[in-house]
């Protein structure tokens, strides 16, 4: 390359830097691509497509050019890394981890490679070479405040409480500006009066430089402190600051996407006849679903301990295929029309995710507790007829105190933060659940966390009855299962059952009169 032409690119890529930086996704690809045909060689340019199409939630236009740079640059580690990610989204793991292992063949000690390995290995369960990898991570570069945050999430996971709390003192010493340490750290920590982390907390909220995100992270931390310590003024004003500071970070949101999404799905299945179960498609899946905080965990935990069971956790298996169906009214008529009436194109589309869900193990049951897969109720009985889905169901009040009280992880749930969309949510939800019952009642088997935690041992027999699996010791003793848990019931899981979070809300309601707003179903 002249000098010439060596300026000109720079020039041309300091443009799309510039692009990038202000989120013009378009445009950064537009001229990519142009500067692209005279530099085909040049991988900060197929990363800068890629990353973008990343951005505007484009995996699969993504993943193209990473593999058409593969070809042009097949030993280039940031390309190759890259794809790892985008297979990594499309849930194809087993791809996405031989890329970064690919990676880690080239450079050992290439760290977002080490990082992404923790996750997926996480999420296959396979938590030696996820704490592994993380481990790696931070021998590498412990001053990286994301390699810090994944290790503590991580141990946290294992129930590694007591390491996982020495590397939160680890990232407040070397980062003193990040609050998620404060956040992480609460969730696994049983506040005392006059406790030293508390106070922590409260001299940090004075800082003027913090914000709504900062803010956020504290504020629930120190409710959690005041939750802990039984100071119910104290907890219900920080609560309050909390969501306030939380739903601020939500710009825009718009929760009639919501509304639409649960009126077309309940349209379009008011009048759809199931065809007769002509094949065992699914009997290997069972999906657990509720609200978030409704005992899905808990449910999680105790089949996933069985033998003949993979805990899969939270999958977004589902969930990541049916968001492009349902981004307009033309998108959902068309996959309603074209896929859902058409058998060979059903038997296609469930072999394919059936696919997926094999990545965990191909030989066991796969347990998926996401509790927002109670949206496609109706798709998994088409799909998957001989899958089995349980209704975690508890005390609504119950649940929807829990979900403004606590802090969740991903950018989804801006509905949990705001008191008039949380109670429209939570509606939504039991009128869809609702609707699902009076369809399909036997499909679904009605778990009541009530239940559940006055009479362990019966309401265990009778989930394990309807998954076709026969009564295990392990089942009962839950909270020695191994399986990483990356909730928010990171620290309840591993605790034996326990009656305490039962009609917990009564307290709070007259606090929250928000509550009342919800439209309460009949007690089990």
């Amino acid at each position: 390359m002249t000098n010439k032409n060596f300026l000109h690119l720079k020039k041309e890529l300091n443009k799309i830097d510039s692009f990038f930086k202000k989120k013009e996704f378009d445009t950064v690809i537009k001229k990519s691509k142009i500067l692209l045909k005279k530099n085909p060689n040049q991988a900060i340019i197929y990363n800068y497509i890629a990353l973008s199409y990343f951005e505007l939630d484009k995996t699969e236009n993504a993943l193209e050019i990473l593999l058409l740079a593969n070809e042009k640059l097949p030993s280039e580690t940031s390309i190759l890394c890259n794809t790892g990610i985008a297979y990594k989204k499309l849930g194809e793991l087993i791809k996405a981890r031989n890329y970064f292992y690919k990676v880690l063949k080239l450079n050992p000690k290439h760290l977002p490679s080490h990082i992404n390995l923790g996750h997926l290995e996480g999420g296959l369960n396979n938590s030696e070479q996820a704490t592994k990898h993380y481990s790696d991570a931070y021998n590498l570069n412990n001053n990286v405040e994301e390699v810090l945050i994944y290790s503590i999430l991580n141990l946290s996971s294992l129930g590694k409480f007591t390491e996982a709390k020495k590397i939160v003192y680890e990232l407040n010493s070397k980062f003193p500006k990040n609050t998620k340490s404060y956040q992480l750290f609460s969730k696994i920590h049983k506040y005392e009066i006059k406790d030293n982390h508390q106070l922590m907390m409260l001299d940090k909220i004075e800082d003027q430089s913090l914000d709504d995100e900062d803010l956020s992270n504290l504020y629930f931390a120190i409710a959690k402190s005041y939750f802990d310590q039984k100071n119910i003024e104290k907890f219900v004003d920080y609560t309050l600051k909390a969501n306030e500071s939380k739903y601020k970070t939500f710009h825009n949101y718009n929760f009639e996407s919501q509304e639409n999404k649960n009126r077309k799905i309940i349209n379009y299945f008011n009048n759809f006849q199931f065809q007769e179960e002509v094949n065992r498609k699914g009997d290997n899946l069972i999906f657990i679903v509720g609200l978030p905080r409704s005992g899905t965990t808990l449910l999680h935990q105790i089949i996933s301990a069985h033998s003949k069971v993979f805990g899969a956790e939270e999958s977004n298996i589902l969930g990541d295929f049916f968001k492009s169906k349902f981004l307009d009214d033309a998108s959902f008529d068309n996959f309603s029309k074209r896929v859902l009436l058409n058998e060979d194109l059903v038997e296609k589309l469930s072999d394919e995710i059936l696919s997926k869900y094999k990545m965990y193990d191909e030989n066991k049951i796969i347990v998926d507790k996401m509790p927002f897969n109670f949206q496609w109720i109706g798709f998994i009985k088409i799909l998957f007829p001989k899958a089995k889905v349980i209704h975690s169901n508890r005390n609504i009040v119950d649940s929807t105190f829990s979900i403004y009280r606590n802090l969740f992880e991903g950018p989804s749930m801006g509905w949990a933060y705001n008191q008039n969309y949380l109670i429209k949510y939570v509606n939504l939800y039991s009128n869809l659940m609702s609707f699902w019952k009076q369809k399909m009642g036997n499909f679904i088997y009605e778990s009541h966390y009530e239940r559940l935690v006055s009479d362990q041992i019966n309401e265990t027999k009778k989930i394990l009855d309807f998954c076709d699996l026969e009564f295990e010791n392990n089942c009962i003793n839950y909270d020695k299962n191994k399986t990483p848990v990356k909730t928010v019931s990171v620290s309840q899981a591993r605790q034996k059952i326990y009656k305490s979070s039962v009609n917990l809300s009564n307290k709070y309601v007259d606090y929250f009169p928000f509550l009342n707003q919800i439209v309460k179903k009949k007690a089990p």
